[in-house]
C-alpha cells in the first residue's frame, strides 16, 4: 500500500527543511573555521540578515538541473551546471573543476589528484533537495545523493550525504529522531571510518551526559586541522541532533558552540528539524519568518523567497512521485503547480572509458586504456570506431568495424605512446572515441616533466682527513659518554643537509650534474617520488614550463619541509620549516609567466621520513579562483 502525504504537508516540510537551513546556517556562518570551544546563548540579532552560503548555492543550481534535464538527468549533468553555474572555487571545488577541464568526468572528477579536501563537507551540505524531491523514498534519495558527491568527492564524504539524504527521506513520514539516525546507518558501510564515527557518538552520548566530553572524544579519536574536514562535523551534527532533544535553537546552538564548519553543522541540523517540524511550526514556535536568501551562483529565479524555492522543489518530488518514486503518493497536489522533465534519455551507444590506473601519460610512456561500448539502442549497430588523438601522439588501435546487438557491450583495450621527441606535453589532452554518430570525448593529463639533480647531504660530523689505517673514532669526542655514543652513532646512522648550502649554482645550473628526468601525475609530490636515496638531503628540481600566452597568475604553494622557489632566475618564496602539507601552506599572487618557456626551480629539503610539496597555478583575480588547467612542460632541458 502506497504511503500518503498532503501536498499541503508536503510544502510545508521542505519550506521547512530550506527555513530551518538557512536560519542555523546563518547562525553558524559567522563562526566558520574556529576550532575553539564556544558557550553562546541564542540571540535573535544572529539572523538579522541573511548570509550567501554554498550549502544552499549548489542546491540551487541542482534545482536548476531538475527543471531543465529533469528527473533522469546524470552526474555530467550537475557537473556541468556546477562547472559553468557557480564562480568560485574552494577546496574541493577547485579540483573539481579542474579534473572536469581536462575531461574526466565524475566518478573521476571527485577522486583524482585531490588527496586533501576529498573527505570534506563539500558534498554532505548538498544533501537536503535530494531528500527533499524523495519523500519517504530514503533509497532513491541516497541514489541522487550519489550522483551529487562523486563530482568532488569520494568515499567516506559521499557516504555521509547518501545517509543524510536518506534521513531525510525518510523525516516526511517519521519524527523520531533516534529512529531516523539509526534507520539511516545502513547507507555508511560497515567498516569505514565514517561509520565508526556515527557509532562511536551514538554509544559515547548514551553514557555522557556532558556533550562538551563526547565533543572532545570526537576530536581525539576522528579531529583533523581542516576546518571543513567531514569527521569532526559530521560528528558534531550528530552530537547536537542528540543532545538538543529535537529542539530547534538548542540544537543548533549546540552545533556552533562545538566550532569548526560551524555554518554547515548548524545548517544540516537544522534542516533536519526543518522537515520533522515543518515550516509552520518553526514560524510559530520561534517567530521565524521567511528570511529570503542570498545566491552566488550564476542564477535568476523568479524570486529569493525560501517558499518559492520549497514549491519548485516539491514540483520536482511531485514530478518524481509520479514516475520514479511510485510507492508514494503526493495527494492533493494543485493542478498549476506543473511538473519538470521526465523524459528518460534517448538510448544511444554508451561509450565508457576505464583509464586501468591513474588518468594520465608521462614522457616515454605507454598507457593502455580500456573502451566499453554498450548498445542501449533499440537495434543492432554495425559501425567502425575511430580514435583520435592529439598531434604527435602514436596507439596501437587499428580502426575496425564493431557489430552489437542490443544491450550488448564489448570491451577494446587501446595503448596509447608519447613519442620520445615530442616538445611540449600538454597537462589537458583530449581523445576522442566515434563510433557512427555517437562520440565520446576524454581526457588523459599530461605528466609534469621534472629534471632532477641529488640528491646532495653531508655526513652528521665534518671529521679531519686520517691516515690510511687510522681510526676515526678519536676524533668524535663530546662532554659526556653518552654524547659522545651518540655522535658515533648519528655519524654511522644519519645523514644531514642544509637548505643554505649552494650544493648547485643557484638559480641557474652550469655544471653538468648527475640528475634524472621524471613524470610527476599530480599537483601532490614527495621527495621519495624523484629519488631512491632514504634520509635527510637536498634535492633540487626543474621544470620548464609552457605557457600558451603572456599571463599574470597567481601561486598555492603546498610543502611539509624547508624549501626554496625560484621561477625565471626570481626567488619567489622560501621557507625553512617542516610543516603539515596542505593544499595551500602559501598563497602568491601577481606572478609573470612568460609566453613559451618559464623556468621553476624548487629546492627541498627532507628533514624526516619524506618531503611532501604541491604547486599550483591559479587564475589572478577574486577570491577562490580557478586552477589553470592548460600548462605544459618542455621535455628537452
Amino acid at each position: 500500500m502506497k504511503k500518503q502525504i498532503s501536498y499541503e504537508l508536503y510544502l510545508d516540510k521542505v519550506y521547512g527543511a530550506w527555513l530551518g537551513k538557512s536560519i542555523a546556517g546563518t547562525i553558524g556562518a559567522p563562526y566558520e573555521g574556529r576550532k575553539e570551544l564556544f558557550d553562546y546563548d541564542y540571540d535573535p540579532k544572529a539572523i538579522a540578515e541573511m548570509l550567501p552560503n554554498d550549502d544552499l548555492d549548489l542546491q540551487v543550481i541542482w534545482l536548476h538541473v531538475l527543471e531543465t534535464k529533469g528527473i533522469y538527468f546524470t552526474s555530467n549533468d550537475l557537473a556541468d551546471a556546477f562547472y559553468h553555474l557557480y564562480p568560485y572555487s574552494p577546496g574541493e571545488y577547485a579540483y573539481f573543476k579542474k579534473n572536469y577541464e581536462r575531461g574526466l568526468n565524475p566518478p573521476l572528477s571527485g577522486s583524482f589528484n585531490n588527496r586533501y579536501y576529498i573527505n570534506g563537507m563539500g558534498c554532505p551540505i548538498r544533501s537536503e533537495i535530494w531528500g527533499c524531491i524523495s519523500p519517504g523514498n530514503p533509497q532513491l534519495a541516497a541514489e541522487y545523493a550519489a550522483k551529487d558527491g562523486v563530482l568532488d568527492h569520494a568515499g567516506d564524504s559521499v557516504y555521509a550525504e547518501q545517509y543524510l539524504a536518506a534521513l531525510e527521506a525518510m523525516a516526511f513520514f517519521e519524527d523520531d529522531l533516534d529512529k531516523l539516525m539509526l534507520d539511516a546507518l545502513v547507507y555508511l558501510p560497515e567498516g569505514t571510518k565514517i561509520r565508526r564515527l556515527a557509532d562511536d557518538t551514538m554509544k559515547w552520548s548514551k553514557t555522557t551526559p556532558d556533550w562538551r566530553k563526547v565533543r572532545e572524544m570526537i576530536i581525539r579519536d576522528y579531529g583533523h586541522p581542516d576546518c571543513t574536514n567531514l569527521y569532526q562535523n559530521i560528528g558534531f551534527t550528530f552530537l547536537s541532533l542528540i543532545y538538543g532533544e529535537k529542539e530547534f535553537l538548542k540544537t543548533s546552538m549546540l552545533a556552533l558552540n562545538c566550532g569548526f564548519d560551524t555554518d554547515c553543522s548548524c545548517a544540516t541540523a537544522g534542516a533536519i528539524l526543518g522537515i520533522i517540524y515543518g515550516a509552520t511550526d518553526l514560524i510559530e514556535r520561534y517567530n521565524f519568518y521567511d528570511t529570503s536568501y542570498k545566491l552566488d551562483a550564476l542564477l535568476t529565479r523568479k524570486s529569493n523567497k525560501l517558499f518559492d524555492l520549497a514549491e519548485d522543489t516539491c514540483r520536482a518530488g511531485v514530478t518524481a512521485a509520479r514516475r520514479v518514486n511510485t510507492d508514494i503518493e503526493i495527494t492533493g497536489v494543485p493542478d498549476s503547480l506543473g511538473e519538470v522533465p521526465s523524459v528518460e534519455p534517448t538510448p544511444r551507444l554508451n561509450i565508457l572509458i576505464d583509464y586501468l590506473g591513474i588518468p594520465v601519460i608521462g614522457l616515454n610512456e605507454t598507457k593502455t586504456l580500456s573502451i566499453q561500448l554498450t548498445n542501449e539502442t533499440n537495434g543492432d549497430i554495425f559501425e567502425k570506431v575511430h580514435v583520435l588523438l592529439p598531434e604527435g601522439w602514436t596507439t596501437d588501435w587499428q580502426e575496425e568495424s564493431i557489430f552489437l546487438r542490443k544491450y550488448e557491450s564489448i570491451s577494446k583495450n587501446i595503448s596509447i605512446s608519447i613519442p620520445t621527441d615530442l616538445s611540449i606535453l600538454s597537462e589537458k589532452n583530449t581523445i576522442t572515441v566515434e563510433c557512427g554518430c555517437y562520440q565520446e570525448k576524454f581526457g588523459l593529463n599530461g605528466a609534469q616533466i621534472w629534471r632532477v639533480f641529488g640528491p646532495y647531504w653531508d655526513n652528521y660530523l665534518e671529521l679531519p682527513p686520517t691516515e690510511l689505517g687510522e681510526w676515526y673514532y678519536p676524533h668524535i669526542k663530546a662532554e659526556t659518554e653518552d654524547l659522545t655514543t651518540d655522535l658515533v652513532r648519528q655519524f654511522h646512522l644519519n645523514t644531514k643537509a642544509d637548505l643554505n648550502k649552494a650544493y648547485l649554482q643557484e638559480p641557474e645550473f652550469t655544471e653538468d650534474a648527475l640528475h634524472n628526468v621524471v613524470n610527476i601525475s599530480e599537483d601532490l609530490f614527495s621527495v621519495s617520488d624523484m629519488i631512491g636515496f632514504q634520509g635527510p638531503c637536498v634535492v633540487y628540481a626543474e621544470r620548464l614550463i609552457y605557457s600558451k600566452e603572456d599571463q599574470e597568475v597567481s601561486l598555492i604553494i603546498g610543502h611539509s619541509d624547508a624549501y626554496k622557489l625560484w621561477l625565471n632566475g626570481e626567488l619567489l618564496s622560501e621557507a625553512d620549516q617542516v610543516d603539515w602539507w596542505t593544499a595551500e601552506n602559501r598563497h602568491l599572487t601577481h606572478l609573470q609567466l612568460k609566453k613559451g618557456q618559464n623556468r621553476l626551480l624548487l629546492k627541498c629539503h627532507r628533514h624526516g621520513k619524506d618531503a611532501q610539496y604541491s604547486l599550483i597555478f591559479t587564475q589572478l583575480g577574486k577570491s577562490f579562483p580557478k586552477h589553470i588547467t592548460d600548462l605544459g612542460s618542455y621535455s628537452q632541458f
